[in-house]
C-alpha cells in the first residue's frame, strides 16, 4: 500500500467515524490545535515584550500589561489541559464504538470469508487496533502536532523572512537532512518488529511449553529439560542481536540527528548575534527572532516525528478499514430474491458444483446430485472428502465457485441468506451451548420474545421435559457456569436432546442438516441418537453425515464421498452387493466394533 493511500483512508476512516460518533471529540481536536497555536505565540512574545517595555524604562505600564498577559497565557495552557483531558476519554469512546461495531461486522460477514485464515487474521489485527486503542491516539496525536507544526513554521517562517530569507532554507534544508535519517531509521524498526515478531511466536511458544503442567510429564520423561533451556538461550541470543543491531542504527541516527541541529542552530544564533552587536535590530526583536528560531526548529524536528507517529497509527487505522471494506463487499445480499416455499418440504439438486478453499484445488469436484423433498441421505466418507464443505454450501455459508445449487428448483444465489436459513435447521459437531436460560437455548432467542408452550412440547417431544422440571428455576434455569456460577451441566446424551428440540423449534425448517453431532459418543449411542433423530423428523428433508456407517444404513440413501466426487450412490443394501469402496469400509468398522465389543465383554 503507497503512503499517501494509507495517509488518506486511515484519516478518513478514523474522522468519519469521529464525525457519527463522537462529533464532541473533533471539537475537542480543533481547540487543542487553536489553543496549542495561541500558547505558543504568547510563549514568543511575552519575553519579547517584556525587554521591549524594560529597555523603553515603563515600568508600570509594562506590570500592567505582563500581568494579562501571563494571565491569558495561563488561562489558555489551563483550558488546553483540560481539553486534553477529555479528548483522552473520547478517544477510549471512539476505540470501544470501533471494537463493536467490528464485533457486528464479523456477524454479517459472509462465513467463508471469516472461517478462511486470511479473514481470521484481518480481524484479529483489526480488533488488536480497536481494543488497545494505541493507533487511534497515535493518528489523532500525529494529526494534530503535524497541523500545528505546519501553522507554526508557516507563521514564524513568514516573520523571519522579513530578517534574512536563506535563513529559513538552510534551517529547512539541514531538517529534511535529519528527516531523511530518521526515516530511515523508521524503516529499520518496521523491519526489526517484523523481525521481532517471527521469533517472539517462537519464544513464547517455548515459555507455553515450559508452563503447561499437560505436558510436563513428557518433558521429564524424555529429558528434554537441557534441549528445550538450548533452544530458549538460541532464541533469547537472536532477540538480543535484532536489538543490539536496531540500537546501533538509533545511535547513528540521533549522532546525524544531533550534529544536523548544532549546525542549523549555530548558523541561526550566531547570524541573530551578529545582528544584534552591529545593532541592526533592538534587543527586544533579538528576544522576539530567537524565541521564533527556537520554536521554529522545535517545530520542524516535532514535523517529522508527528508524520511518522501519523504513519504509524495510519497503519493500524487501515487495517480495520480494510476490515470493514472487505466485508462489506462479502454481506452483501441480493435485492431481488425469491423466497423458498413454506408449505413444502425442500429439494436439492447440484449442477457440476466445484469448490476451493484456496483457489486451485477442489475440494467438491464437478458434483451433480439430486435430493427429493422428505428424502432421507447419509453423506459418508474419509476425513477431506468434502461432506462438511457440501453441508456449508446447502446452509448458504459458502458459495460455490462455478456450477448452481437449486433449492426447490430455484437458484440459491436469488435467495437471500436469511430466506434460505429459515427453512434450515442444523446440528455440527461442536455442540452450542450459551450461559443463558434454558428456554432461550432452545429458542436461540430472548427470554421474552420466546414462545414457553413451544419450548415445553419441543422438550417433551424429545424426552428432556422432565429433567428440566426436576430444577428450581425449570425453563429459566441458567446453563453452564461461564458467567453464573450456578449453572448447570448437561450430560453428552441430554446435549444432543437440546439440540433436537432446538431444530423442533423452528416449525419452518423443513431441511434438518446433522454434520456428525453424535461424534463424541459412542458407538451404540450414536446410532440411538439418529434413530430418534429419524424418529422426529417426519416428513423433513434429512442429511446425515457420519463417519460411523453403521449409524445411517437405515436411510433411503447413502453418497460415499471421496476426494471431492461422488463415488458410490445408493441404498445400504445396494452399495454392500456392489462390494464396492462403501462395502469395504463397512466390512473394516465391523470388524473394529465387533473387536471392541469382545474386548468389553471380557473385561
Amino acid at each position: 500500500m503507497k503512503k499517501d493511500n494509507m495517509l488518506r483512508k486511515g484519516i478518513g476512516f478514523l474522522l468519519s467515524n469521529v464525525l457519527k460518533k463522537e462529533p464532541l471529540l473533533l471539537v475537542m481536536v480543533i481547540l487543542c490545535v487553536l489553543l496549542t497555536l495561541a500558547s505558543s505565540i504568547l510563549f514568543v512574545y511575552i519575553p519579547s515584550y517584556a525587554v521591549a517595555m524594560i529597555d523603553g524604562n515603563s515600568a508600570v505600564p509594562f506590570l500592567t500589561n505582563l500581568i494579562w498577559i501571563t494571565i491569558a497565557y495561563v488561562s489558555v495552557s489551563m483550558i488546553c489541559s483540560g481539553v486534553q483531558g477529555g479528548r483522552g476519554m473520547r478517544q477510549l469512546y471512539i476505540g470501544r464504538n470501533l471494537l463493536y461495531s467490528l464485533f457486528l461486522r464479523r456477524l454479517n460477514a459472509r462465513y467463508e470469508y471469516t472461517e478462511s485464515d486470511t479473514g481470521q487474521k484481518a480481524y484479529e489485527k483489526a480488533r488488536q487496533v480497536c481494543l488497545w486503542g494505541a493507533d487511534i491516539r497515535q493518528l489523532l496525536e500525529g494529526l494534530m502536532s503535524l497541523i500545528v507544526c505546519v501553522a507554526s513554521f508557516a507563521i514564524y517562517a513568514s516573520l523571519l523572512s522579513r530578517l534574512a530569507p536563506w535563513l529559513i532554507l538552510v534551517m529547512v534544508g539541514l531538517s529534511g537532512l535529519n528527516y531523511i535519517t530518521l526515516n530511515g531509521t523508521q524503516r529499520a524498526n518496521d523491519r526489526r518488529m517484523d523481525e521481532q515478531a517471527a521469533e517472539m511466536r517462537k519464544y513464547f511458544y517455548l515459555i507455553n511449553t515450559f508452563q503447561n503442567t499437560k505436558i510436563g510429564k513428557d518433558i521429564r520423561l524424555y529429558n528434554m529439560n537441557d534441549w528445550l533451556c538450548t533452544v530458549m538461550d538460541k532464541s533469547l541470543c537472536r532477540l538480543r542481536k535484532i536489538h543490539n543491531r536496531f540500537q546501533t542504527r538509533i545511535l547513528a541516527s540521533r549522532a546525524v540527528a544531533i550534529s544536523t541541529a548544532l549546525l542549523r542552530d549555530g548558523i541561526a544564533y550566531s547570524y541573530l548575534i551578529y545582528q544584534a552587536c552591529n545593532h541592526n535590530i533592538t534587543i527586544g526583536e533579538f528576544v522576539l527572532y530567537f524565541g521564533m528560531i527556537n520554536q521554529l526548529t522545535g517545530f520542524v524536528s516535532a514535523c517529522i516525528q508527528s508524520y511518522g507517529t501519523l504513519r504509524l497509527g495510519c497503519k493500524g487505522i487501515s487495517a480495520v478499514s480494510d476490515y470493514f471494506t472487505e466485508t462489506e463487499e462479502l454481506a452483501h445480499d441480493c435485492q431481488d430474491s425469491s423466497a423458498l416455499d413454506s408449505t413444502s418440504n425442500v429439494s436439492i439438486e447440484l449442477r457440476d458444483v466445484c469448490f476451493s478453499y484456496d483457489g486451485c484445488h477442489n475440494v467438491l469436484d464437478h458434483i451433480d446430485l439430486k435430493i427429493e423433498a422428505g428424502e432421507k441421505v447419509a453423506l459418508v466418507g474419509t476425513n477431506g472428502a468434502g461432506k462438511t464443505t457440501l453441508v456449508k454450501l446447502l446452509c448458504g455459508l459458502y458459495t460455490p465457485q462455478s456450477g448452481q445449487l437449486l433449492l426447490n428448483g430455484q437458484p440459491a444465489e436469488e435467495m437471500t441468506f436469511s430466506q434460505r436459513v429459515e427453512r434450515i435447521g442444523a446440528v455440527f459437531q461442536g455442540c452450542l451451548i450459551l450461559p443463558y436460560s434454558i428456554a432461550e437455548n432452545v429458542s436461540m432467542k430472548p427470554y421474552e420474545e420466546t414462545d414457553i408452550l413451544q419450548v415445553e412440547d419441543c422438550l417433551k417431544r424429545v424426552g428432556l421435559y422432565e429433567a428440566v422440571c426436576q430444577f428450581p428455576s425449570g425453563l429459566q434455569t441458567q446453563m453452564t457456569r461461564a458467567v453464573d456460577e450456578g449453572g448447570i451441566e448437561l450430560s453428552g446424551g441430554q446435549q444432543q436432546k437440546l439440540l433436537m428440540a432446538r431444530m423442533l423449534y423452528r416449525r419452518d425448517a423443513s431441511l434438518w442438516l446433522l454434520d456428525e453431532p453424535t461424534a463424541a459418543l459412542d458407538a451404540l449411542a450414536e446410532s440411538e441418537t439418529y434413530a430418534f433423530f429419524h424418529t422426529l423428523c417426519g416428513e423433513r428433508t434429512c442429511i446425515y453425515i457420519s463417519h460411523r456407517l453403521a449409524s445411517t444404513r437405515f436411510l433411503d440413501r447413502i453418497i460415499l464421498l471421496d476426494e471431492g466426487h461422488i463415488a458410490e450412490d445408493g441404498s445400504h443394501e445396494e452399495l454392500l452387493r456392489n462390494q464396492g469402496k462403501y462395502a469395504h469400509l463397512f466390512e473394516m468398522q465391523s470388524k473394529y466394533y465387533q473387536e471392541e465389543e469382545n474386548a468389553n465383554e471380557a473385561s
